[in-house]
Formats: structure tokens, sequence, C-alpha cells
């Protein structure tokens, strides 16, 4: 047990309490305390990751991983990060189908957000990778859950549930076959929204990963970077890198100190940026799969450019056919000056039978603004009644606004995973300020 103070990666929200690892985890804590939460490596952006009335768990460090090559699956415990996973797997020429844009999330965190990434039209979201999981329930019972068993209504309950279930302890994640850790890459350049979204679906059908820059800046025409990427081969390889083909990379140890005053963030300062990263040389040929995943890792905490107010993440999804949603988002940002350098675009494949999953086909688009802009909310809010109406979904990782009425709309399976959590948490014991907020818990 240690006392821990939990931030949301925007720096908006925070808590501090005390932390027990899950081997503490028994009826008598369970009993004197309000509620838990299990915590990860803290990269969800709202109130998602935040107990204000309660403790936190967390997996104690065993950093297990174990690579079965020939069923192409590794076992974690619950507090190894992606990018541990990765470079492990690499090591037997293996590699997870579905990561997100950061290697700083824990498995455990991964499963509980069911994460998704540049390969969804594909792969899908992180749930589908799951084999199974240990989750330890309120009872202080540990089961064995999986996505085909009798207690398969728990799997999905618990796969984007939000760490509202139990702690995840362990998990087997599948794993592909590749022959290098390099990327073939293609990069274009699309003059507006439509040429973007056109792009985007031409780069889906050729490549296992797809991701847009898009420029919401200067006239906010939609302008931005398609990037494709498919595993390479040993014969896609120059001669240099055929030398070591499985090449492991380490993230960067450059640190973003927290001394950016709140305005760095701001129309001047991003149309200089964005312009430069528009016009930049585009990145065509091989590139190594860390940085083509990951590429904010390069600097590790960047969310300090936000200044001490932080930041807050508007990330949505739209269904096919409603594109016309992209220019009205595009045509606020304009009109109220906010400019963003994080916008990324992309398309999603098919959901899945998570009752909390975010990804369905269609569009997402994330964009940052900086939380002193507090004058945005009720146009954001504004927004999301309409993203309700069309059917589309607001991603509860980097949510700290969505209103139940909304949410309810766009959750349509919530009230069938909140009996289930019913059933698996019968003391009503995980609770985060996010679920409160939306009546999850």
């Amino acid at each position: 047990m240690r006392k821990h103070n939990q931030k949301s990666w925007g720096k908006t929200h925070s808590s501090t309490s005390l932390c027990y690892t899950s081997q503490e985890f028994n009826e008598k804590l369970r009993s004197k305390t309000k509620s838990g939460l299990p915590i990860g490596l803290g990269r969800s952006y709202g109130d998602s990751s935040i107990n204000s009335q309660g403790i936190y768990f967390e997996v104690e460090s065993s950093k297990k991983i174990e690579i079965n090559e020939e069923e192409m699956y590794a076992t974690c415990s619950a507090e190894v990060s992606i990018g541990e996973l990765e470079r492990a797997a690499i090591k037997r020429g293996f590699f997870p189908p579905a990561v997100p844009g950061t290697e700083f999330v824990s498995i455990g965190g991964a499963i509980a957000s069911n994460i998704h990434g540049k390969s969804h039209h594909i792969s899908g979201s992180f749930g589908a990778s799951v084999i199974e999981l240990e989750l330890i329930t309120s009872s202080n019972e540990t089961l064995k859950l999986t996505p085909n068993s009798v207690n398969s209504k728990y799997f999905w309950a618990t796969i984007g549930g939000m760490g509202l279930t139990g702690i995840i302890t362990q998990a087997k994640i599948k794993l592909n076959k590749i022959e290098s850790s390099y990327v073939v890459v293609e990069e274009k350049r699309a003059k507006n929204l439509e040429q973007l979204l056109d792009l985007v679906k031409d780069f889906d059908k050729k490549y296992l990963y797809t991701v847009a820059w898009i420029d919401l800046s200067g006239s906010y025409s939609g302008r931005g970077i398609v990037s494709g990427g498919n595993h390479a081969k040993i014969s896609d390889l120059s001669l240099k890198l055929r030398k070591d083909p499985l090449l492991i990379k380490n993230p960067g140890k450059l640190m973003i100190p927290d001394l950016f005053p709140t305005w760095f963030i701001n129309s001047f300062t991003v149309n200089i940026f964005n312009y430069c990263w528009f016009k930049k040389p585009l990145q065509n040929g091989q590139q190594h799969i860390r940085k083509f995943l990951h590429p904010l890792d390069s600097a590790r905490k960047w969310n300090n450019i936000y200044g001490k107010s932080g930041l807050i993440q508007f990330q949505f999804q739209i269904p096919f056919g409603e594109e016309k949603f992209l220019r009205k988002v595009l045509n606020m940002l304009q009109e109220n000056k906010v400019a963003s350098f994080l916008g990324v675009l992309k398309s999603f494949g098919h959901g899945d039978q998570s009752f909390l999953g975010f990804p369905q086909p269609g569009w997402t688009l994330a964009v940052d603004f900086p939380a002193k802009r507090t004058d945005l909310l009720p146009k954001i809010k504004t927004l999301m009644q309409e993203i309700a109406k069309i059917n589309g979904r607001v991603y509860l990782t980097k949510d700290s606004i969505l209103e139940v009425k909304e949410f309810n709309e766009m959750y349509k399976k919530n009230m069938e995973w909140k009996r289930i959590k019913s059933e698996i948490d019968p003391f009503k014991y995980w609770r985060s300020d996010q679920g409160a907020r939306l009546g999850l818990c």
C-alpha cells in the first residue's frame, strides 16, 4: 500500500488516495473502503481513471511475458506495457494485431479501454486479440474469462468496461508472425477533406495500417497527409537492414518539461507547426515499426506543452455516409479560432461483442484543444448531441464532458452491461468518476 496521486493524461482531473496491489485486495479491505478502481499507466485523458471517492489498485510488477511460438500468443501480466509486449514479441518474430498510438498503455488498460489503432479496418480492436483474461472480482474470486465460453458475457463486459468489473491481472494475447521490425510506408498529401477521405479509403484497401493527419488550422480545408504501411518482408529491406531484420528500438528518453505557459498552444503557433508539417518531405520507404506506430512517443510527456491547465481531447466516431458532420466540426473549429496540431482521422472496420466498445464502421476524428478554452464546452456538447442522433459515439477513454442522455443514445447496450456488472460486482465496489457521471456505477 502506498499514497498515490492519480492524474489524467489531460491534466484536468486528479485524486490523491491510497493505492494497493491486487494481491492486497480482500473482503476486509473492500468492506472498510467506499470503492476501488484499477489503474494502469495513466493515459486516459479525462476522469475515467479517477476515483475521487475511494482507493486505487495496481497489479504488482512481475513484468511477465511468455511467448508461445507454436500457438502464436503471449501470456502477459496486466501491468506490462504495449511497448514491452511489442519488443518481447519482435524478438521471436511476432507482433500484436492491434496497438494504440502510444506504447505507454498497460495490457490491463488496453483491455479496459478496448483500444484501437491504425489496423482497425482489418484487425479490429484490442479485445479481438484477447484469448483469455484473469479478473479479480469484488467477491475476491479470480475468474478466467474467454470470449466464447459460458462466462463470455463477463468477458465482453470487461473488454471496454473501463475497469468497472474488477482487476485484470493477466491476459493471453494473439500474435501475428512477422519477418522484420520494419514497415513499408507510403504517404500522400490531400488538398481538402474530400481528397483526404478518398485517400484513406484507397489506403485501407492496400495497407494493414492506415492513418491520416488532418490540418486543423488556417483555412480548415481538411487538407492533410495519409500514411499507410505493411509489415516489411526480408525481401523488402535494404541490404543494410537485412543484417538485423528484427532490430528492437527502445523508446526515446527525451522528456518534455512542465515549463510551458498555458498560452503556448494558440492559433499562431499551431498554424506555423501545421504549415511545416504539411510541407515536410513525405516518408516513403522502409521505416522502423516503432517510429511508424508510435510517433508521439519520441517525446515523453508531450501533454506538458499545453501548460498547467492541460488539454481536452474530443474523439468521436460517425457512421459512413455522415461525412458532412466532419465538415461541421471543421467549421465550428474555424469559427471559434480553435487550432489543433493533433488532428487524427481514421476509418473503422467492424465492431465486436463488447457492450461499451467504441469502434463501429465509420470515421473517427480526434481533436485536442487547451482545457482553458472552457467557452468551447457548450459547443462540444452540442456536437455530441448531433453525434448521438446520427448513431455515432464519443470515446470514453478520452471523454470528460459527455452527459448521460447522449451516452445512453450512443451506447445502446449499456443497460445490459449494467445488469452484468451487478452480477459480477454485487457489492457495487468498482467505481470511477466517469462511471458515476454516466450512471455506470
